[in-house]
């Protein structure tokens, strides 16, 4: 009996000791959160003008932004992004549910209906979408359907540059097209 009493009070002291601060652990003030699962901002309400060369290239509007500077990862929710062409003219708009921004790759992932409008009113739906800014190019391996001024084309997987001017579905290709003269 004493040893059985012996050897529950071991595990319930070791319990104690393994829950306890151990020195050298990084805990937060909270004790739940380490920094890097704390954002370094967290904005609603915000717009993100990108730039090349000192010009406004993309404009991005969400109803919050979190920046996770030490990961790379600018994080939007219910975004609403417009694409400029090299006079500042809106050429492309993008809205999506959220997406991630990683600055150093140059590249934006948006994520849930998401829809690209272009100024001649071409139209992308999809459910995720990656646009390079390296190549100003968009692309997705989602299911993609594309409207053209009275045609439609659905598939899988897409790649185009932003304005959808000239764009390739990867796979399973149907839809109708009218030929133009």
């Amino acid at each position: 009996m004493n040893r059985l009493i012996f050897v529950i009070l071991m595990l319930v002291a070791a319990a104690f000791y393994g829950c306890a601060d151990q020195p050298g652990t990084a805990k937060s003030q909270d004790g739940l959160l380490d920094s890097a699962s704390k954002p370094d901002s967290d904005i609603r309400g915000a717009t993100v003008y990108l730039y090349s060369k000192g010009t406004i290239t993309t404009e991005i509007r969400a109803e919050r932004i979190v920046k996770f500077e030490e990961i790379d990862s600018t994080m939007g929710y219910v975004l609403d992004v417009d694409f400029l062409d090299s006079v500042g003219e809106v050429s492309s708009n993008l809205v999506g549910d959220s997406g991630v921004i990683r600055e150093r790759d140059d590249h934006m992932e948006v994520y849930g209906h998401v829809v690209v409008v272009t100024a001649d009113d071409r139209r992308l739906d999809t459910d995720f979408l990656v646009w390079d800014a390296r190549i100003n190019k968009i692309h997705t391996d989602a299911f993609v359907r594309v409207l053209l001024p009275g045609d439609t084309v659905t598939g899988w997987g897409l790649e185009a540059p932003r304005d959808l001017s000239r764009f390739k579905i990867l796979n399973q290709v149907s839809g109708s097209v009218s030929g133009s003269d």
